[in-house]
């Protein structure tokens, strides 16, 4: 079985755009985005896995017996070859729009991670909902201006496939829809132009927040108020005179749950009104194919005319009536197909099981239409009124009663159980009533029927309108039996049926939850109940957010870790109760992951119970995945922030991750400024980032690979007398090519750089760095971690906070020479010390980047040797001068590992290492600098082949390190005979160099004892 290797679960792709936009104001916001000339770097490949606050997440799964599962897999061997597993995010990211910069701003502005107070805790919470809302709408508002014509079209096409049982006369061709082409959805976002898709997810976004705030308000009190949240009013007690409206008041301030399910039906009806179409337009198709022209009422004109003209024929001044034979068989419809009323009141067609003409069940149903919409979009009594008799339908206002609290200070009943007794009656005319199914909705939502309205219903929100309705009305029709019993109207009402959605329910503390649940099941709404926007609005009506958003994390685990171990959502071996895992979160949807993100950010911050440390990890998943998503998206800047809102050292773990490819160095100044002002420790963050590529990436690897396989020279050591040569560009061709984990590794000590202190801590991971790079001969990554991380940058920018003079090794090892009466008060003493020991640190760290600069010289002074041949005797004069220069640091770099080089160290742990790297790399650097300076002094001057001599002199001397490693190697035979062939090439040049002229032994090698006259050899 193949090793399981582990993927980043939210991967770093390339973006284009790199500059954060400029913000505006909202709401008096204070986030401030920083500007860059560049961005950061992004290569399309794996980040490194998660080892986060292990020890934690261990002991809230169950200690030793779970880790073993979560321990990591072996370290990537090739970034490259796994794929992006959560590319929908990707391509969400190319479409990410200014809300995600709005959101974060508010965010940024009422942080409830800032308020210590439990009280403004909560009060920054409720504001978040507030201004989230307001966002929304502000949004919805633009859409509705930008798209009112072709919501129109699509709305006006909808409704007329809805009157079914009716041939409409205008044409039903979707094409008439002119909406949005399909390229404009595809073009980037500066060029794409919104759609009427992105009004109608807009709206579903508001319709949320409102939801939000609604039931915020009801089931989360502030602290120190009561126990429901709500002010305690003073009610009067209830009496015999006590109004229905007085009842109902009394009704909601006692119970809890009437007052949610009031709550969630008035939301209900809000967004019905705010995004339905104006009624008059919907009725408009019904209306015109009444034949009627542009009148709007006087009733059933066509029925009315075929009646007088009946009774015309009849010459009866009276009613007709139906049972007279000749009505029976020839009294039809204009179709002939129907017989037809023989009497115009609005019981006539039930009573007499007869049809009105064509064009009059038009305008029967338009009436019914409008009335039903009206009370869906809980219109106010005097609103249906007025609206009925604009149409001389009066009568039909009159039984358009409501709750108490929606009907005028005119509808009163004579007594509280009338509205009882007039429900009943409305139940019977919604299931035996007449024929139209808009009448008997009506009076199914009257009657707090669910069957009679099902069949209008087209929409989830209408589903939980017609149950909740129901509910409520069931509920109250038994309060008010309860607080006021009438045995008069309790007889009358008992010979009435009625339908009791409470024991249709079951438990009333669930119902909403399997409501909910039994909707995501039913064919007629499973569609739409997936949808993300209408997922959340149920799980907030049925109160099970804590539930769902486990869940979710659960499902975002089994996606992020489908391919392989993610870095950032850790696996988990429960399941989501769901195995279709898109059912709980598209991915690909950034504005739903947006959110559900921050609905969670406010019920955290509302203390809502997520289940304890035991889920804490899968909640927060949701969290992650944001803000993987603000990475794609390019929003680096509002990664500290969301990041500040996880737990534990995972907001660490997050946050170093998803900053790993930040690389230009004002954007990382500003991350740094950013983490300070939402009160991350910076420190921590840069200590952690290397500590977790370590440790993510373990060193497994037995042995020391660098034993026996470092080699410089070129040919068979064991053959003497010959001169050898230094392999060209021995530390690789391509100066640029590191391996990922390397650079990554390279660009989390570039971090230390940017914050005070941690002048230990800087140096030493350093040092573990470049020991990893040399043990597995990743000489490359060496030398680009001493090109981009010197020493000295480290100690100029780390020694103005600790000594107040931001001073290099030069000056740090010059300290000794100052003003000695500093001595006498003890401060110069002190400093003195910590200079001492600011040395002793970075001590292990510079010795280490001395070998990878004596060997980067080392392979110049190589590469030019092998050009000076290449380019033959006629070019050597000009390449004389540049390998003279080249040289020059070539000696000043070989110098500290002449004595002394890794012998000692701070740290007694790393010093088996040393001794390793010291025989892999000691010895065959001497040896191949010998070389040079053999090839040096016979192209140049003799001075580098006495170089040689006095190296050997050097190694000879008693208590030699390096003669005790050249021994213990067994590499003495190839020391003594590289120094060998030096002395004869120094003894050829000297002799031949004896003509009259000839240069003599340089001034510098004379002050240190040289003389050419030992080396003169005659024939």
């Amino acid at each position: 079985m193949a090793p399981m290797t582990r993927s980043h679960g939210l991967i770093p792709l390339p973006l284009s755009d790199g500059r954060a936009r400029p913000t505006q104001n909202f709401r008096e916001t204070s986030w401030q985005f920083a500007e860059s000339g560049t961005r950061s770097e992004r290569e399309l490949s794996e980040e490194p896995p998660s080892s986060y606050d292990e020890e934690a997440d261990m002991e809230s799964r169950g200690g030793d017996e779970e880790a073993e599962y979560y321990e990591g897999p072996p370290p990537l061997e090739s970034p490259e070859d796994h794929e992006d597993i959560l590319h929908p995010l990707r391509e969400a990211a190319n479409r990410v729009g200014r809300e995600v910069e709005k959101f974060a701003e508010i965010l940024d502005r009422y942080n409830p991670q800032r308020a210590t107070a439990s009280h403004k805790k909560h009060e920054m919470a409720v504001e978040l909902i507030e201004i989230y809302y307001d966002a929304a709408a502000e949004t919805v508002k633009r859409l509705r201006d930008e798209h009112a014509s072709e919501r129109r079209k699509k709305d006006g096409l909808r409704w007329k496939k809805k009157m079914q049982g009716f041939n409409m006369t205008h044409d039903d061709d979707d094409d008439d829809l002119d909406l949005e082409d399909s390229e404009e959805n595809e073009s980037p976002l500066s060029e794409r132009r919104t759609t009427l898709e992105d009004l109608e997810r807009w709206e579903e976004e508001a319709q949320t927040w409102n939801l939000l705030k609604r039931l915020v308000s009801l089931r989360f009190s502030p602290p120190g108020g009561g126990a429901d949240g709500r002010s305690i009013s003073r009610l009067r007690p209830i009496h015999q005179y006590s109004s229905e409206r007085e009842i109902w008041d009394n009704f909601l301030e006692t119970d809890d749950l009437a007052l949610e399910r009031k709550t969630v039906l008035q939301w209900l009806k809000e967004a019905a009104d705010e995004s339905g179409e104006d009624i008059d337009v919907l009725v408009q198709d019904l209306q015109q194919n009444a034949d009627r022209g542009d009148i709007i009422a006087h009733g059933w004109l066509h029925t009315k005319a075929a009646i007088k003209g009946k009774k015309r024929l009849h010459s009866s001044p009276q009613p007709l009536d139906p049972a007279l034979p000749s009505l029976q068989r020839g009294y039809l419809n204009a179709s002939g197909t129907e017989p037809l009323v023989t009497q115009l009141d609005p019981d006539a067609t039930t009573r007499q099981k007869r049809k009105l003409e064509a064009q009059d069940e038009y305008f029967e149903r338009a009436i019914w239409l409008g009335c039903y919409e009206m009370l869906r979009r809980g219109k106010s009594t005097d609103d249906i009124r007025e609206w009925c008799m604009e149409r001389t339908e009066v009568w039909r206002a009159v039984s358009m009663s409501g709750f108490p609290d929606e009907g005028s200070a005119d509808d009163r009943f004579g007594a509280s159980g009338s509205s009882a007794l007039w429900r009943r009656m409305c139940f019977g005319l919604a299931r035996k009533g007449g024929g139209d199914k808009y009448e008997r909705a009506v009076y199914g939502i009257l009657s707090g029927d669910i069957q009679s309205v099902e069949s209008v219903c087209r929409s989830w929100d209408d589903f939980v309108f017609l149950h909740y309705n129901a509910l409520l009305k069931t509920q109250f029709d038994t309060y008010l039996q309860t607080v006021r019993p009438q045995p008069g109207i309790s007889s009358s009402i008992s010979n009435f049926g009625a339908f009791d959605a409470v024991q249709f329910h079951g438990d009333p503390k669930t119902a909403g939850k399997r409501l909910v649940e039994t909707l995501k099941i039913d064919p007629r709404t499973a569609t739409e109940a997936c949808h993300p926007m209408k997922m959340l609005q149920g799980v907030l009506i049925a109160n099970d957010f804590s539930h769902f958003i486990y869940q979710q994390g659960l499902a975002l685990s089994k996606f992020a870790n489908a391919n392989g171990i993610s870095s950032l959502i850790p696996p988990n071996r429960s399941q989501p109760e769901n195995e279709d895992i898109t059912r709980y979160i598209a991915l690909d949807d950034h504005d739903s992951l947006r959110v559900l993100t921050h609905v969670l950010l406010v019920f955290m911050a509302l203390g809502l119970d997520l289940g304890g440390i035991l889920r804490e990890t899968e909640v927060e998943n949701v969290i992650v995945a944001y803000i993987s998503f603000l990475r794609l998206a390019g929003k680096e800047e509002l990664i500290p922030l969301y990041c500040s809102q996880l737990s534990g050292k995972r907001k660490y773990a997050i946050l170093c991750r998803n900053l790993i490819d930040v690389t230009d160095h004002e954007q990382r100044v500003t991350q740094i400024k950013l983490m300070r002002e939402l009160g991350l420790d910076v420190q921590e963050f840069v200590g952690l980032q290397a500590r977790f590529l370590l440790g993510d990436y373990k060193d497994t690897t037995t042995g020391y690979p660098a034993t026996g396989n470092f080699k410089l020279l070129e040919g068979d050591p064991n053959c003497f007398g010959t001169i050898r040569k230094v392999t060209r560009d021995f530390l690789g061709d391509d100066p640029d090519k590191v391996e990922r984990i390397d650079m990554l590794l390279i660009r989390s000590l570039e971090w230390y750089l940017l914050v005070d202190g941690l002048w230990s801590e800087t140096f030493t991971v350093g040092s573990m760095l470049y020991l990893r790079f040399f043990k597995h001969l990743h000489l490359n990554a060496a030398r680009t971690l001493a090109s981009r991380i010197t020493s000295n940058a480290i100690a100029k920018c780390k020694t103005r906070a600790i000594l107040g003079e931001s001073l290099d090794f030069f000056g740090l090892e010059s300290g000794d020479d100052e003003d000695l009466t500093e001595v006498l008060d003890g401060s110069g003493e002190q400093k003195r010390l910590l200079r001492k020991h600011l040395l002793a640190e970075a001590k292990s760290f510079r010795e280490l980047e001395t070998l990878i600069e004596c060997l980067d010289h080392i392979e110049t002074v190589t590469s030019m040797a092998a050009l000076m041949k290449e380019d033959g005797a006629s070019s050597e004069r000009n390449w004389r001068g540049q390998l003279a220069k080249a040289f020059q640091p070539t000696q000043a770099s070989v110098q500290p590992l002449l004595k002394g080089w890794l012998l000692t160290s701070p740290n007694e742990g790393l010093q088996a290492e040393f001794k390793l790297l010291r025989e892999a790399y000691l010895p065959e650097t001497l040896l191949a600098y010998i070389v040079s300076l053999q090839f040096a002094g016979n192209a140049l001057t003799r001075d580098f082949l006495m170089e040689c001599m006095e190296l050997s002199a050097l190694i000879a001397q008693e208590n030699s390190d390096l003669l005790t490693l050249f021994i213990e190697t067994g590499r003495m035979q190839e020391l003594v005979d590289a120094l060998a062939m030096a002395s004869k090439t120094l003894l050829l040049v000297t002799s031949a160099r004896q003509a009259p002229g000839s240069r003599s032994t340089s001034k510098k090698m004379r002050l240190k004892g040289f003389t050419q006259s030992l080396w003169n050899v005659k024939p």
